[in-house]
């Protein structure tokens, strides 16, 4: 029997904890199981596919998280204007009332 850890994770991510380690041991068992030769590019495929559902899952949750926590400050605030909009002025040159040495 392979000696266990006990660890403590929040709530809400039992669920994330729960399918990485499912992962792992799908990876393990696939390594064990895969033809000779077909190992890396097996657990590569896998990891790969598996990863990126487990990214999107990541993702989702994050910005559930964030809408979440947007909506228990409540609605935003109206945008406040900065001012009157001013027209910009191009800065001639310091040496453009200098004569040039064409004009001498």
């Amino acid at each position: 029997m392979n000696p266990t850890v006990t660890i403590e994770v929040p709530a809400e991510h039992e669920a994330l904890v729960r399918r990485c380690l499912a992962l792992a041991e799908e990876l393990e068992q696939l390594a064990l199981t895969a033809a000779d030769g077909t190992v890396f590019d097996a657990c590569e495929t896998a990891v790969v596919n598996k990863g990126r559902d487990l990214q999107t899952q990541m993702l989702s949750q994050a910005v559930a998280r964030r809408v979440e926590a947007a909506e228990k400050k409540g609605r935003r605030s109206d945008s406040a204007s900065a001012g009157g909009a001013k027209k910009t002025v191009a800065l001639k040159p310091a040496n453009s009332s200098a004569p040039s040495a064409s004009s001498r």
